[in-house]
Protein backbone atom coordinates (compact mmCIF):
# COMPACT_ATOMS: atom_id res chain seq x y z
CA UNK A 1 0.00 0.00 0.00
CA UNK A 2 1.10 3.57 -0.68
CA UNK A 3 1.26 5.92 2.34
CA UNK A 4 -0.41 9.33 2.25
CA UNK A 5 -1.71 8.94 -1.27
CA UNK A 6 -5.10 8.92 -2.91
CA UNK A 7 -5.11 5.11 -2.74
CA UNK A 8 -5.43 5.17 1.05
CA UNK A 9 -8.99 4.82 2.31
CA UNK A 10 -9.29 5.90 5.95
CA UNK A 11 -12.96 4.93 6.18
CA UNK A 12 -12.02 1.40 5.15
CA UNK A 13 -9.17 1.36 7.67
CA UNK A 14 -11.43 2.52 10.48
CA UNK A 15 -13.87 -0.23 9.58
CA UNK A 16 -11.01 -2.71 9.79
CA UNK A 17 -10.24 -1.41 13.28
CA UNK A 18 -13.87 -1.98 14.32
CA UNK A 19 -13.83 -5.49 12.88
CA UNK A 20 -10.49 -6.25 14.53
CA UNK A 21 -11.78 -5.10 17.91
CA UNK A 22 -14.77 -7.42 17.41
CA UNK A 23 -12.46 -10.40 16.95
CA UNK A 24 -11.67 -10.50 13.22
CA UNK A 25 -8.26 -12.01 12.60
CA UNK A 26 -8.58 -11.13 8.89
CA UNK A 27 -9.05 -7.44 9.77
CA UNK A 28 -5.93 -7.44 11.94
CA UNK A 29 -3.96 -9.08 9.15
CA UNK A 30 -5.20 -6.51 6.62
CA UNK A 31 -4.19 -3.59 8.88
CA UNK A 32 -0.72 -5.06 9.33
CA UNK A 33 -0.26 -5.67 5.59
CA UNK A 34 -1.54 -2.19 4.74
CA UNK A 35 0.97 -0.33 6.91
CA UNK A 36 3.95 -2.60 7.48
CA UNK A 37 5.88 -1.66 4.33
CA UNK A 38 5.89 2.07 5.01
CA UNK A 39 6.85 1.51 8.67
CA UNK A 40 9.67 -0.83 7.63
CA UNK A 41 11.09 1.60 5.06
CA UNK A 42 11.05 4.47 7.55
CA UNK A 43 12.84 2.16 10.01
CA UNK A 44 15.49 1.30 7.40
CA UNK A 45 16.29 4.98 6.97
CA UNK A 46 16.39 5.51 10.73
CA UNK A 47 18.80 2.71 11.63
CA UNK A 48 20.28 1.40 8.32
CA UNK A 49 20.70 -2.19 9.55
CA UNK A 50 18.10 -4.63 8.18
CA UNK A 51 17.84 -6.64 11.39
CA UNK A 52 17.38 -3.49 13.47
CA UNK A 53 14.74 -2.22 11.04
CA UNK A 54 12.84 -5.50 11.24
CA UNK A 55 12.97 -5.37 15.04
CA UNK A 56 11.62 -1.81 15.04
CA UNK A 57 8.86 -2.72 12.61
CA UNK A 58 7.81 -5.66 14.73
CA UNK A 59 7.84 -3.54 17.89
CA UNK A 60 5.58 -0.94 16.30
CA UNK A 61 3.19 -3.49 14.82
CA UNK A 62 2.86 -5.14 18.21
CA UNK A 63 2.07 -1.72 19.68
CA UNK A 64 -0.50 -1.14 16.96
CA UNK A 65 -2.24 -4.45 17.58
CA UNK A 66 -2.26 -4.20 21.37
CA UNK A 67 -3.47 -0.58 21.36
CA UNK A 68 -6.17 -0.89 18.67
CA UNK A 69 -8.88 -0.82 21.31
CA UNK A 70 -7.58 2.62 22.40
CA UNK A 71 -8.23 4.20 19.00
CA UNK A 72 -11.20 6.54 19.50
CA UNK A 73 -12.10 7.27 15.84
CA UNK A 74 -11.60 11.00 16.39
CA UNK A 75 -8.83 11.29 13.80
CA UNK A 76 -7.42 9.45 10.80
CA UNK A 77 -6.28 5.97 11.81
CA UNK A 78 -3.16 6.41 9.73
CA UNK A 79 -2.27 9.63 11.57
CA UNK A 80 -2.87 7.91 14.91
CA UNK A 81 -0.67 4.96 13.92
CA UNK A 82 2.16 6.91 12.30
CA UNK A 83 2.35 9.30 15.27
CA UNK A 84 2.94 6.18 17.36
CA UNK A 85 5.62 5.09 14.88
CA UNK A 86 7.49 8.41 14.96
CA UNK A 87 7.39 8.63 18.75
CA UNK A 88 8.71 5.08 19.02
CA UNK A 89 11.52 5.65 16.54
CA UNK A 90 12.64 8.86 18.24
CA UNK A 91 12.64 7.34 21.74
CA UNK A 92 14.31 3.95 21.16
CA UNK A 93 17.74 3.08 22.50
CA UNK A 94 20.62 3.52 20.07
CA UNK A 95 20.83 0.60 17.65
CA UNK A 96 24.08 -1.08 16.60
CA UNK A 97 24.31 0.66 13.21
CA UNK A 98 23.69 4.06 14.80
CA UNK A 99 26.66 3.55 17.10
CA UNK A 100 28.99 3.17 14.13
CA UNK A 101 28.56 6.81 13.02
CA UNK A 102 28.70 9.75 15.41
CA UNK A 103 29.16 12.92 13.38
CA UNK A 104 29.65 14.40 9.92
CA UNK A 105 33.24 15.17 10.91
CA UNK A 106 34.05 11.52 11.65
CA UNK A 107 32.28 10.30 8.51
CA UNK A 108 34.18 12.92 6.52
CA UNK A 109 37.50 11.59 7.79
CA UNK A 110 36.45 8.07 6.81
CA UNK A 111 35.44 9.20 3.32
CA UNK A 112 38.70 11.13 2.84
CA UNK A 113 41.01 8.37 4.04
CA UNK A 114 39.51 5.00 3.08
CA UNK A 115 40.04 3.40 -0.36
CA UNK A 116 40.43 6.60 -2.38
CA UNK A 117 43.44 5.19 -4.25
CA UNK A 118 41.49 2.30 -5.78
CA UNK A 119 40.62 2.36 -9.47
CA UNK A 120 38.10 0.58 -11.67
CA UNK A 121 37.99 0.41 -15.44
CA UNK A 122 34.71 1.27 -17.14
CA UNK A 123 34.24 -2.45 -17.80
CA UNK A 124 34.71 -3.22 -14.10
CA UNK A 125 32.29 -0.46 -13.13
CA UNK A 126 29.67 -2.01 -15.39
CA UNK A 127 30.34 -5.51 -14.05
CA UNK A 128 30.09 -4.36 -10.42
CA UNK A 129 27.25 -1.86 -10.86
CA UNK A 130 25.04 -3.66 -8.32
CA UNK A 131 27.76 -3.67 -5.70
CA UNK A 132 28.53 0.00 -6.39
CA UNK A 133 24.85 0.81 -5.92
CA UNK A 134 24.86 -1.06 -2.61
CA UNK A 135 27.88 0.91 -1.38
CA UNK A 136 26.28 4.17 -2.50
CA UNK A 137 23.10 3.37 -0.59
CA UNK A 138 25.06 2.42 2.51
CA UNK A 139 26.92 5.72 2.31
CA UNK A 140 23.66 7.66 2.01
CA UNK A 141 22.34 5.81 5.05
CA UNK A 142 25.48 6.74 6.99
CA UNK A 143 25.01 10.42 6.22
CA UNK A 144 21.49 10.25 7.68
CA UNK A 145 22.88 8.66 10.84
CA UNK A 146 25.03 11.75 11.38
CA UNK A 147 21.85 13.73 12.03
CA UNK A 148 20.29 13.51 15.47
CA UNK A 149 17.10 11.46 15.82
CA UNK A 150 14.72 14.40 15.49
CA UNK A 151 16.51 15.79 12.44
CA UNK A 152 16.65 12.35 10.89
CA UNK A 153 12.95 11.65 11.19
CA UNK A 154 12.12 15.16 9.98
CA UNK A 155 14.18 14.83 6.80
CA UNK A 156 13.03 11.24 6.18
CA UNK A 157 9.32 12.04 6.26
CA UNK A 158 9.55 15.63 5.00
CA UNK A 159 12.13 15.39 2.20
CA UNK A 160 12.66 11.74 1.29
CA UNK A 161 9.06 10.52 1.67
CA UNK A 162 7.73 14.01 0.90
CA UNK A 163 4.94 14.30 3.45
CA UNK A 164 3.35 17.73 3.49
CA UNK A 165 4.30 19.89 6.44
CA UNK A 166 0.74 19.90 7.81
CA UNK A 167 0.66 16.09 7.90
CA UNK A 168 4.23 15.66 9.13
CA UNK A 169 3.68 18.22 11.89
CA UNK A 170 0.69 16.22 13.14
CA UNK A 171 2.82 13.09 13.37
CA UNK A 172 5.44 14.88 15.46
CA UNK A 173 3.00 16.96 17.54
CA UNK A 174 4.56 20.26 16.44
CA UNK A 175 3.33 23.18 14.36
CA UNK A 176 3.77 23.15 10.57
CA UNK A 177 6.00 26.21 10.86
CA UNK A 178 8.20 24.47 13.42
CA UNK A 179 8.39 21.43 11.18
CA UNK A 180 9.42 23.54 8.18
CA UNK A 181 12.13 25.22 10.26
CA UNK A 182 13.49 21.89 11.50
CA UNK A 183 13.40 20.49 7.97
CA UNK A 184 15.29 23.47 6.62
CA UNK A 185 18.04 23.09 9.23
CA UNK A 186 18.32 19.34 8.65
CA UNK A 187 18.57 19.82 4.89
CA UNK A 188 21.25 22.49 5.35
CA UNK A 189 23.42 20.21 7.50
CA UNK A 190 22.98 17.19 5.22
CA UNK A 191 23.38 19.01 1.91
CA UNK A 192 26.42 20.96 3.08
CA UNK A 193 28.19 17.71 3.98
CA UNK A 194 27.26 16.15 0.64
CA UNK A 195 28.47 19.22 -1.24
CA UNK A 196 31.82 19.04 0.55
CA UNK A 197 32.39 15.28 0.40
CA UNK A 198 30.24 13.46 -2.17
CA UNK A 199 31.74 13.01 -5.63
CA UNK A 200 28.29 12.40 -7.09
CA UNK A 201 27.23 15.89 -6.04
CA UNK A 202 30.47 17.80 -6.62
CA UNK A 203 32.87 16.35 -9.24
CA UNK A 204 35.77 18.13 -7.52
CA UNK A 205 35.42 15.85 -4.49
CA UNK A 206 37.77 12.84 -4.53
CA UNK A 207 35.29 10.26 -3.23
CA UNK A 208 33.79 7.92 -5.81
CA UNK A 209 31.53 4.99 -5.03
CA UNK A 210 33.43 2.59 -7.25
CA UNK A 211 36.71 3.28 -5.41
CA UNK A 212 35.14 2.40 -2.08
CA UNK A 213 33.43 -0.63 -3.64
CA UNK A 214 36.64 -2.16 -4.94
CA UNK A 215 38.31 -1.72 -1.56
CA UNK A 216 35.35 -3.18 0.32
CA UNK A 217 35.23 -6.20 -2.01
CA UNK A 218 38.89 -6.86 -1.24
CA UNK A 219 38.12 -6.63 2.48
CA UNK A 220 35.14 -8.95 2.16
CA UNK A 221 32.70 -6.24 3.28
CA UNK A 222 30.76 -6.30 -0.01
CA UNK A 223 29.83 -9.66 -1.48
CA UNK A 224 30.61 -9.56 -5.17
CA UNK A 225 28.38 -12.58 -5.76
CA UNK A 226 25.26 -11.82 -3.73
CA UNK A 227 23.84 -9.27 -6.21
CA UNK A 228 21.34 -7.93 -3.71
CA UNK A 229 20.01 -5.35 -6.16
CA UNK A 230 19.43 -7.62 -9.16
CA UNK A 231 15.79 -8.49 -8.47
CA UNK A 232 13.58 -8.38 -11.53
CA UNK A 233 12.03 -5.15 -10.31
CA UNK A 234 12.77 -2.76 -7.49
CA UNK A 235 10.31 -0.01 -6.67
CA UNK A 236 11.96 3.25 -5.68
CA UNK A 237 10.92 5.55 -2.85
CA UNK A 238 10.19 8.24 -5.42
CA UNK A 239 7.61 5.98 -7.06
CA UNK A 240 5.47 5.84 -3.91
CA UNK A 241 5.79 9.33 -2.44
CA UNK A 242 2.88 10.85 -4.32
CA UNK A 243 2.88 14.55 -5.06
CA UNK A 244 6.29 15.97 -5.90
CA UNK A 245 7.92 18.92 -4.21
CA UNK A 246 7.33 22.37 -5.58
CA UNK A 247 9.29 23.22 -8.73
CA UNK A 248 11.70 25.52 -6.89
CA UNK A 249 12.54 22.78 -4.40
CA UNK A 250 13.19 20.34 -7.23
CA UNK A 251 15.54 22.78 -8.91
CA UNK A 252 17.41 23.72 -5.74
CA UNK A 253 17.49 20.37 -3.94
CA UNK A 254 16.83 17.70 -6.56
CA UNK A 255 20.45 16.69 -7.01
CA UNK A 256 20.77 15.93 -3.28
CA UNK A 257 17.43 14.24 -2.66
CA UNK A 258 17.61 12.15 -5.83
CA UNK A 259 20.25 9.93 -4.19
CA UNK A 260 17.78 9.14 -1.41
CA UNK A 261 14.48 8.97 -3.26
CA UNK A 262 15.85 6.61 -5.92
CA UNK A 263 16.80 4.05 -3.28
CA UNK A 264 14.69 0.87 -3.17
CA UNK A 265 11.32 0.88 -1.44
CA UNK A 266 11.78 -2.48 0.22
CA UNK A 267 9.31 -5.28 0.86
CA UNK A 268 9.21 -7.21 4.11
CA UNK A 269 7.42 -10.32 5.35
CA UNK A 270 7.80 -9.31 8.99
CA UNK A 271 4.06 -8.71 9.33
CA UNK A 272 3.10 -12.19 8.15
CA UNK A 273 5.62 -13.75 10.53
CA UNK A 274 4.31 -11.58 13.33
CA UNK A 275 0.67 -12.45 12.68
CA UNK A 276 1.41 -16.16 12.70
CA UNK A 277 3.14 -15.93 16.07
CA UNK A 278 1.38 -13.08 17.86
CA UNK A 279 -2.21 -14.08 17.24
CA UNK A 280 -1.72 -17.36 19.05
CA UNK A 281 -0.66 -15.46 22.17
CA UNK A 282 -3.29 -16.08 24.90
CA UNK A 283 -3.40 -12.43 25.96
CA UNK A 284 -3.92 -11.23 22.38
CA UNK A 285 -6.60 -13.86 21.78
CA UNK A 286 -8.35 -12.74 24.96
CA UNK A 287 -8.05 -9.03 24.04
CA UNK A 288 -9.75 -9.53 20.67
CA UNK A 289 -11.96 -12.49 21.63
CA UNK A 290 -10.25 -14.66 19.04
CA UNK A 291 -11.07 -18.33 18.76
Amino acid sequence: MIPFSEQYDDIANQELVREACQGSRAAIEKLVKTHQRFIYNIALKMVRDVDDAEDLTQEVLIKMITKLTQFQFKSSFRTWLYRMVMNHFISIQRKKAEKEVYSFEELGVFIDEVHNNETMTSEEQDAYKDEILEVRNRCMASTLLCLDRQQRIVIIIGAIFNLKSQVAAQLLDITPENFRQQLSRAKHDLFQFMENKCGLINPENPCRCYKKTKGFIKEGKVDAYSHRFTDAYKQSIAAVTGEKNQELNRIMEGKYLYLFTEQPYEDTAIGEQLINSLLIDPDIKKLFHLN
